[in-house]
C-alpha cells in the first residue's frame, strides 16, 4: 500500500525546500557549536604603508640577535619595530618574479639564511644582504623545514624527494623501509619537525611519516616508518617537545612509537596552520574563513583582531597564514593580504563599558555600579563584558547621579540632584528623600550611620535596617574625609584640614575643621604606611601623620601642574591614579611613573572626579566622560629585566656600513673631511615604539647623556679629530633602565698637522731651528766682532803704514827740503848755485803734494770701488807719463762696473802700477805701455806691457827690492803676480786678483 503524499508538498518550490534545508543544517551546527563571544586581541598592524613590499606574509623568524625576518610575496624583509629592510634578488640578466616569491626560511646559522621561493632555493648571506643560489628549476616547488641535520636544513621536491642542503648544493637523504606499510604515492609532506636528535616527523595528508637516524658509519641513513591518517592538517610541538597534529577536526598527541591520543575535539576544519605558545594555548586558522581560533585548555576561542586607531578601535579578520611566538612572548601573525600582525601581552588593555560620562562607582558583591549623567544606573560585571541597566523609570535619561555608596545590607544608596535613593541590589526602590541638590557626596558610613555632605549641608542619615534622616546641620563643601594617625583629614574646594582627635571622639557632626595644611583643592584622600596621599588640582601632595607637608617624591614632579582626580593602591604597594590626562602608575620604589593612554584602550584621556573604585579580586575601576574602565593589577609586571639593544642602520659619512645587518660591534675610523654617522637602535623584545626611550652619549664628544626619546637613531655631523664610544642606555615602556651599553668605536683621523708626530716633528724643528738660528746669530755677532777687531786693527795698521809712508816718504822728502834749504841760505852768494838748490826744492816739495793726494786718495773710503779705482789709474797714469816719452794705451771697459774695493787692495794695486810705471820710465827705454783691465765675474785682471829693452827672466831674484815689492803685496792681497819679459822684447807684468 503506497502512502499518502501531500499534494502541497508536490508544489511547494524546490528552491525553498532547499533553503529549509539549508536553515536546518545551520540550526544543527549552531546547537553542535554554540556561539561564544569572540576574544580580542589588540594588535599592532604593519601593511605596504609602513614598508611592506607585498601584504602576503608566509612566515615570521627571530634569527639569534633578536632581529624579526618575514618573507612576503615580493623579498624578504626584516623588522626593527619601526621599519623595514627589504631584501630582493636584483636583476641580473636572468630574472624571473617568481625568485622573489617567497614561502619559507631557515636559519642555519647566524647570519645565514636558506629561502625556498616559488620556483629556487637560495642561501642570504644577513651580513653583507646577499644572496646565492643554491638551485634554480623552473615550475619546480621545494618545501623548506624548520628541521637542521647537521645544521643543514631538510627540503624536499617532487623530482629528489627529501634532500639536506649543503653549501651550493642538494645531498639526497637516504631513506630505509623500517616497518610493514610503505609511503604511499602521492605523497606530499606538509610539515616536519625534529622530535628529538634522531626522529624527525613528517605529516602528510595521508599519514603521518617518522624518520630516524641510524648510527651507520661514514654515512647518514634514516629508517622511515609510515603511519597511515588520512585527513591530516596540520602539525605543532610544545616547548616540552611533545608533538601533535589535527586531523580533520581533532586534536591528536603523536607518540614516539607511533600511536596517538585525541585530546580534543577542536570542532573547526583547520587549514595548515598550528602553533603551540609557551602558555600551550593552541592557535588554528579555519580553513575558508578568515577567522583564527584559540584552545586554551578545553575551551576553544575564536579572536578578533583589534588595531587602536586614536580614539577609535578597527575589527581586523585576516587570513593568517603563520602564527609565531618570539622570545619575549609577543606573537606576530603573517596574513594574506593584511601584512604583518603583531600581538603584545605585555601591553596594558583595559577592560572597558562604554555606557557614557560616569560620575561614580562603588562596588557591590562582585558587581560594580556605575551612576551616570543623564545615562542612567548601570550594574557591571568584574570583567566590564556585561551592563544591565537598574530601574531606568527612576534613573532616567535626565537624572545626574550625584554619588553612590552601599551599606552592611548590599543596598545601594544613591545621590541624585532630586534627592537621595536606596534601592535594593536589582534596583527595587526602598526608600527615598525627595531634594534639589548641586553637589553631593558620601563622606562617612560606618555602624549603621551614613553621612552624606551636599551643597552646603550635612545630612546624616540611618542605615539600618529602616532607612532614615536622622541629623541635618551646616557644613562646608567636602570632597573626601577620613581618620589617619589619630586625626581627622578634610579635603575641601578650598584645601586640606587637619584635626587632631582623641581615642573614640565621634566626628560625626562635628563643625571644627581643623588647621589648614593645604590651599589646593582635594579631590581624595588615601592614607599609604605613614603618609597621607591627597590627590589635587596641582598634582599629587603628601603629609605627615602630624599634618606636615611632606617633600614629594622627585617622580612626583611631573604631576605638579596636573589635576588629579582619584588615588588607589594596589596589592605590590603601587598607586594607581586618574585625572586630565588618564591613568597612571607609581611604581612601589616611587621612582618611576607609568602612563598610558588611548593605545591601552582607555574610555578616553579624562576621567572624572569621585568616580575611582577598588572591587572584586583587587581589580581597579576609574570612570570617565565615556564610561568605565578597569585593570587586575596582579597581570600588570612594571619591574622587568631591560632587554638589550643592537644596532639595526648604520651610516659612515652618508654611506651604508653594509648591506645587510650590522651583526657585531663596529670599529670605524673616518676621514676628518666626511666625519659624519648616524643609524638607529632595536630591542628585541618589541613592545609599543612610542613607549620606548633611548638615550645616547658619544664619550669624547658629549658632555652628559642626550634626553630620552622615543626616536631610535643617533646622528653626529662634523666631528671634530679624536677617539669617540657611542653607548646607548634604553627604559622599556615600565622606565625600568637598562644599563648603558656599548655600540661602536669611532676614530676620526687628525690632518697631518694635527697628529702627534707632526707636533713632535714641529718642536723638534723650531728646537733645532732655533739653535740654528742662535748659533748663526752668535756667529753673525762673533764675525761682526772679528770684523769690528779686524777693522780697528786694519785702522790701526793704516795708521801706521800712513804714519810710515809720512815718515818714509814724507818725512824724507821734508828733511831733504830742509837740509836743501839750509844749503841755499848758506850759499846765498852764489846765484847760480842758489838756483839749482831752489828747484830741487820745489821738485821735491811736488812729489810731497803727490805723495799726500795719494796718501788722501787711498784713505777715502768713497774711493772703495772699482770704477774709482780705474779712473784714478788712468788719471795718475795720463800725468805721470805725460812728460815723458813714453806712450801709454788704455784698454779699459767703456763702463767700468761700481763693484766694491777695500782700501787696502787699492792701495797695494796703484802701488804696484806706479812701481811698474816707475820702472818703465826708468830702465825700459820703452816708447810705448798698454795697460789693460779686464774683470771676469768678480775677478779683477790688470796686463802692463811695454816695448822697452827687456830683461832676462831668469835673472829674476837677483833684481832689485822694486819687484819683490810688487810681489808680496800682490799676496798679501791674496792676488797672482805674473811678469813676463826677454831681452828686446819689453816687459809684461799680469795682475790678478778676486775682488
Amino acid at each position: 500500500m503506497r502512502p499518502l503524499q501531500r499534494p502541497e508538498f508536490h508544489a511547494f518550490p524546490a528552491r525553498c525546500r532547499l533553503c529549509i534545508v539549508v536553515i536546518s543544517l545551520l540550526f544543527i551546527h549552531r546547537s553542535i557549536f554554540p556561539q561564544q563571544p569572540a576574544e580580542a586581541l589588540f594588535v599592532d598592524a604593519y601593511g605596504i604603508e609602513n614598508g611592506l613590499r607585498q601584504s602576503m606574509v608566509s612566515q615570521i623568524h627571530q634569527d639569534r640577535q633578536g632581529m624579526i625576518w618575514i618573507v612576503t610575496g615580493d623579498g624578504l624583509h626584516c623588522f626593527d619595530g619601526r621599519e623595514f629592510r627589504v631584501f630582493r634578488i636584483p636583476y641580473k640578466g636572468v630574472y624571473s618574479n617568481s625568485d622573489n616569491m617567497m614561502r619559507m626560511l631557515v636559519e642555519t646559522e647566524p647570519g645565514s639564511i636558506v629561502i625556498a621561493s616559488s620556483s629556487s632555493l637560495f642561501r642570504f648571506n644577513a651580513s653583507t644582504g646577499q644572496f646565492s643560489f643554491i638551485i634554480r628549476e623552473k615550475a619546480v616547488y621545494h618545501a623548506l623545514f624548520n628541521v637542521l641535520i647537521d645544521r643543514k636544513p631538510l627540503v624536499w621536491s617532487r623530482n629528489t624527494g627529501f634532500c639536506l642542503v649543503d653549501d651550493d648544493s642538494l645531498c639526497p637523504l637516504k631513506l630505509i623501509k623500517g616497518g610493514q606499510k610503505i609511503i604511499p604515492e602521492g605523497f606530499v609532506p606538509i610539515r616536519a619537525l625534529q622530535h628529538n636528535k634522531k626522529d624527525i616527523i613528517v605529516l602528510g595528508d595521508k599519514g603521518i611519516l617518522l624518520l630516524r637516524k641510524s648510527e651507520a658509519p661514514g654515512r647518514m641513513v634514516f629508517t622511515a616508518n609510515w603511519y597511515e591518517a588520512p585527513g591530516c592538517k596540520a602539525m605543532a610541538s610544545d616547548k616540552y617537545g611533545r608533538t601533535y597534529f589535527v586531523k580533520d577536526t581533532r586534536l591528536y598527541r603523536f607518540h614516539e612509537n607511533g600511536q596517538w591520543d585525541e585530546v580534543n575535539d577542536l570542532k573547526v576544519n583547520i587549514s595548515a596552520e598550528l602553533t603551540i605558545d609557551r602558555q600551550d594555548n593552541f592557535w588554528f586558522s579555519g580553513s575558508g574563513s578568515k577567522r583564527l581560533f584559540r584552545l586554551s585548555g578545553q575551551k576553544t576561542e575564536m579572536i578578533d583582531f583589534l588595531e587602536p586607531q586614536g580614539r577609535y578601535t578597527d575589527t581586523i579578520r585576516p587570513s593568517v597564514k603563520h602564527v609565531f611566538e618570539d622570545n619575549s612572548g609577543n606573537l606576530w601573525f603573517g596574513t594574506d593580504g593584511n601584512g604583518l600582525l603583531k600581538y603584545n601581552p605585555g601591553r596594558v588593555i583595559f577592560s572597558k563599558s562604554l555606557i557614557g560620562f560616569t560620575r561614580c562607582l562603588t562596588a557591590l558583591d562582585r558587581n560594580i555600579i556605575a551612576g551616570t549623567y543623564n545615562k542612567g544606573l548601570w550594574k557591571l560585571s568584574e570583567d566590564l563584558k556585561q551592563s544591565v541597566r537598574l530601574n531606568p523609570e527612576l534613573f532616567g535619561n535626565k537624572t545626574y547621579i550625584l554619588d553612590l555608596a552601599t551599606d552592611t545590607r548590599k543596598r545601594i544608596w544613591v545621590a541624585t540632584d532630586n534627592g537621595l535613593y536606596v534601592i535594593s541590589a536589582d534596583g527595587a526602590p526602598i526608600f527615598s528623600f525627595d531634594h534639589n541638590w548641586r553637589t553631593a557626596a558620601f563622606i562617612e558610613n560606618h555602624n549603621d550611620l551614613l553621612q552624606l555632605q551636599c551643597d552646603s549641608e550635612l545630612y546624616t542619615f540611618e542605615a539600618g535596617r529602616h532607612p532614615a534622616l536622622i541629623k541635618q546641620a551646616a557644613y562646608i563643601s567636602v570632597n573626601s574625609r577620613l581618620q589617619h594617625s589619630g586625626a581627622q583629614w578634610t579635603g575641601t574646594p578650598v584645601g586640606l584640614f587637619f584635626d587632631k582627635v582623641s581615642a573614640g571622639h565621634p566626628s560625626v557632626g562635628q563643625t571644627n575643621y581643623g588647621t589648614q595644611v593645604s590651599q589646593s583643592e582635594i579631590y581624595q584622600l588615601m592614607p599609604s604606611g605613614n603618609e597621607l596621599w591627597a590627590a589635587t588640582g596641582n598634582g599629587i601632595e603628601l603629609f605627615s601623620g602630624d599634618g606636615k607637608v611632606l617633600k614629594p617624591y622627585p617622580a612626583l614632579d611631573l604631576l605638579k601642574d596636573e589635576t588629579i582626580y582619584a588615588l588607589l593602591p594596589d596589592e605590590q604597594q603601587r598607586i594607581w591614579f586618574s585625572g586630565i590626562r588618564g591613568i597612571g602608575c607609581i611604581t612601589t620604589d616611587r621612582k618611576r611613573i607609568i602612563r598610558f593612554s588611548s593605545k591601552n584602550n582607555l574610555q578616553s584621556l579624562e576621567f572624572n572626579h569621585n568616580a575611582a573604585c577598588k572591587g572584586p579580586g583587587g581589580r581597579l575601576y576609574f570612570g570617565g566622560i565615556n564610561g568605565v574602565n578597569a585593570i587586575a593589577p596582579s597581570s600588570y609586571i612594571s619591574e622587568e629585566e631591560v632587554p638589550s639593544v643592537s644596532i639595526f642602520s648604520l651610516f659612515i659619512a652618508d654611506t651604508a656600513y653594509t648591506q645587510g645587518i650590522v651583526s657585531s660591534m663596529p670599529q670605524i675610523r673616518l676621514n676628518r673631511n666626511a666625519a659624519h654617522i648616524r643609524g638607529s637602535v632595536f630591542t628585541a623584545d618589541y613592545p609599543d615604539a612610542a613607549d620606548q626611550r633611548f638615550s645616547f652619549l658619544l664619550q669624547g664628544y658629549q658632555p652628559e647623556w642626550s634626553e630620552p626619546a622615543p626616536d631610535a637613531g643617533f646622528s653626529y655631523r662634523n666631528l671634530p679629530p679624536g677617539e669617540y664610544r657611542l653607548l646607548v642606555r634604553y627604559s622599556d615602556p615600565c622606565q625600568n633602565q637598562g644599563e648603558p651599553e656599548l655600540l661602536l668605536t669611532l676614530v676620526v683621523e687628525p690632518a697631518f698637522w694635527q697628529t702627534l708626530w707632526f707636533a713632535l716633528s714641529v718642536i723638534v724643528s723650531i728646537i733645532i731651528i732655533t739653535v740654528l738660528v742662535a748659533r748663526k746669530v752668535q756667529g753673525i755677532r762673533y764675525a761682526n766682532r772679528i770684523k769690528a777687531l779686524e777693522q780697528e786693527h786694519a785702522i790701526e795698521k793704516e795708521r801706521l803704514r800712513i804714519s810710515k809712508d809720512m815718515h818714509d816718504e814724507v818725512g824724507a822728502s821734508l828733511t831733504r827740503i830742509s837740509i836743501l834749504s839750509e844749503i841755499a841760505r848758506s850759499r846765498q852768494q852764489e846765484p847760480d848755485n842758489t838756483q839749482k838748490v831752489i828747484e830741487q826744492i820745489s821738485e821735491i816739495a811736488g812729489n810731497v803734494v803727490d805723495e799726500l793726494s795719494e796718501i788722501i786718495w787711498a784713505m777715502n773710503p768713497k774711493n772703495d770701488s772699482l770704477d774709482n779705482f780705474a779712473a784714478y789709474v788712468r788719471r795718475y797714469a795720463s800725468t805721470y807719463l805725460e812728460a815723458s816719452t813714453v806712450d801709454v794705451k788704455f784698454h779699459f771697459p767703456d763702463t767700468v762696473p761700481n763693484l766694491p774695493m777695500s782700501a787696502e787692495l787699492r792701495r797695494n794695486l796703484f802701488l804696484i802700477i806706479k812701481e811698474a810705471l816707475h820702472n818703465v820710465i826708468k830702465h825700459s827705454g820703452a816708447s810705448k805701455v798698454m795697460i789693460a783691465l779686464q774683470i771676469e765675474k768678480k775677478r779683477l785682471n790688470i796686463n802692463l806691457k811695454d816695448d822697452g829693452q827687456g830683461f832676462d827672466a831668469k835673472l829674476l831674484p837677483g833684481t832689485g827690492n822694486g819687484l819683490h815689492n810688487m810681489r808680496r803685496r800682490m799676496e798679501d792681497c791674496g792676488g797672482d803676480f805674473r811678469i813676463l819679459s826677454a831681452k828686446g822684447q819689453g816687459t809684461e807684468i799680469i795682475l790678478s786678483v778676486e775682488l
